[in-house]
């Protein structure tokens, strides 16, 4: 893959986590709509907390990694992709606990049930997506300290003047 092609898989995951940050703030609305519905409120806006919190940050560091991959591709932001994919490894569990426990059972209120599957599909859908950086990262390795134009593969004639300079030019 290109570096290009890297900074678009890149933005658009910094766009993704940035939608789902936006989706569990408008569902922590229906959850205090419907909180007296609900056998633990608390738990569930814990949960949306910390998953819209997790995924703003993740979104942040995207951008930010997106942007300096135009100069040049270091080690930190290899490292940086693969902790955020390494964190949404192990914050899978938590999706999965969070339906385990309030979605996979019977509910006093069947009413909530769909927005309790929104809460779930939206948090694991996009910890899905933030576990595919380690794939980028793995993709952005070999061009570790190569400039962005450096990356690109070169026309004949630059590949020649580059390789077979005139005595007057060395």
């Amino acid at each position: 893959m290109t570096i290009e092609a890297l900074m678009e898989e890149l933005r658009a995951r910094h766009e993704g986590a940035g939608r789902a940050a936006t989706a569990l703030r408008e569902l922590k609305a229906q959850v205090e709509a419907s909180a007296r519905q609900l056998e633990n409120p608390n738990a569930v806006r814990d949960y949306l907390d910390f998953f819209a919190d997790y995924f703003d940050r993740a979104a942040v560091e995207l951008e930010q990694i997106a942007g300096q991959l135009a100069e040049s591709v270091q080690p930190a932001h290899v490292d940086a992709l693969r902790q955020i994919a390494n964190n949404s490894a192990a914050e899978q569990r938590r999706t999965g606990m969070f339906r385990d426990k309030w979605i996979n059972r019977p509910l006093p209120y069947e009413t909530v049930r769909p927005m309790l599957n929104a809460i779930s599909n939206t948090s694991r859908d996009e910890i899905a997506a933030l576990r595919t950086l380690a794939e980028t990262a793995a993709a952005l390795e070999p061009s570790i300290g190569q400039p962005e134009s450096e990356t690109k593969g070169l026309d004949r004639r630059q590949l020649f003047t580059r390789l077979f300079r005139p005595p007057s030019e060395a």
